[in-house]
């Protein structure tokens, strides 16, 4: 945490999320891919590894999936084995974005560090910044914790069963957190406990780590937006001045161009942002959905271990929709405030360019950024809310 009084820079806002990519084998969100292919390989072999283990878990649990049909199975044990698919896949995905799109990732935070040396100027304007920042490091810091022990819960959930099970019966019955297809024996002999046991803690791991690494980075991304419109907000307040009559029409028209100016890169950054984004997060809003609906029905039918198992599931999805789901509605709430900000800037004494301007901004600003997924769900409160 920062000291009282210090103030916060702009590599502390990623601070924490380029923490969670490193753990991944990530490099940090500014960093482009170096030049040369043995570079880039060289750089990334963490996340080159974790990418594959939670892309072999993928697929091994499907195989597993298939089997179970190929024998007796109940219903539970389908119901269950699905949302751990659909975990993964959303995870291998979002690992998909993250190098695909890094180049432009590292362009738009870049972007956005000109931005802040260029409109945190005043006191005024650095209040701004620590009140719509600072929440949102500790919201998405907190978050991640959270959901971090959430998923280490999960993992090691079958330990507690399986020393609860050895004090009533005097007996051990191997458990393992969720089914995958392995070529070998995975319960005989010492490898489950020095082997397979230990790398089910670290999928657990690498899954939850990566979906709060991704979802982390877009809820700082879309705060910087917020903070800079209302920023914006601030500097309309101030764009009319009156002290000087002899300069006052060219000073204010050039406030004026500024902060057009700047307004359209704000715009231009959240198009950046649904490029980046959108299509992920609708395979994620799409499959949370599923596996919420399925973990709600399992948790009516089971009791004791299994239901803490299913509650901590559902629990972490709930968490990473609504937090996705409280930026997107901030990014609206703080673009669409900027109507009320340029028609109380006192433009009515102002000349007709001035006004033209100032009218454009309030018809642009009647539509204000909505990010979407895939262009069906608007990522607001009111797609959590939904019933």
């Amino acid at each position: 945490m920062r000291q009282r009084g210090k103030r916060l820079t702009f590599a502390e806002t990623f601070r924490y999320t380029n923490a969670m990519l490193w753990m991944m084998g990530i490099p940090p969100c500014e960093e482009p891919y170096p030049v040369g292919v043995f570079a880039t390989v060289r750089r990334n072999v963490g996340f080159i590894g974790s990418f594959l283990l939670l892309a072999y878990t993928t697929l091994a649990e499907l195989i597993y999936l298939r089997q179970m049909f190929e024998r007796e199975v109940n219903f539970l044990e389908v119901t269950f084995q699905a949302p751990c698919i659909g975990y993964c896949i959303i995870g291998v995905l979002k690992m998909v974005v993250l190098a695909g799109r890094r180049n432009t990732i590292a362009e738009l935070v870049e972007v956005l560090r000109a931005k802040w040396n260029q409109a945190i100027l005043t006191d005024e304007q650095r209040e701004v910044c620590e009140c719509t920042m600072g929440p949102a490091i500790r919201v998405t810091t907190v978050t991640a914790l959270v959901n971090v022990v959430m998923g280490i819960s999960f993992t090691i959930l079958p330990i507690a069963e399986m020393i609860y099970h050895y004090h009533r019966t005097g007996s051990w019955i191997r458990q393992l957190p969720f089914n995958i297809w392995w070529p070998f024996d995975v319960w005989s002999g010492a490898k489950y406990v020095w082997f397979v046991y230990p790398l089910y803690v670290v999928i657990g791991f690498t899954g939850i780590i990566i979906h709060m690494a991704f979802d982390c980075l877009f809820c700082i991304l879309a705060a910087h937006l917020c903070m800079h419109f209302r920023i914006l907000r601030y500097n309309f307040a101030q764009l009319v001045q009156k002290h000087d009559p002899a300069r006052q029409i060219d000073t204010n028209m050039a406030r004026l161009r500024d902060t057009i100016l700047s307004h359209q890169s704000l715009m231009e950054c959240s198009t950046v942002m649904q490029h980046v984004f959108g299509n992920v997060l609708f395979v994620n809003f799409f499959g949370s959905s599923i596996i919420i609906c399925i973990q709600a029905f399992m948790i009516t039918t089971v009791s004791g271990y299994m239901l803490v198992k299913f509650v901590l599931f559902m629990v972490c999805f709930l968490v990473e929709l609504l937090m996705l789901c409280a930026y997107g509605q901030d990014l609206v709430e703080s673009s669409g405030d900027l109507v009320h900000a340029a028609y109380g800037c006192e433009w009515y004494e102002e000349s007709k360019p001035f006004h033209q301007s100032i009218l454009q901004i309030i018809h642009r600003s009647q539509r204000p950024v909505l990010l979407v997924a895939w262009k069906i769900w608007p990522i607001q409160m009111s797609t959590f809310s939904r019933p």
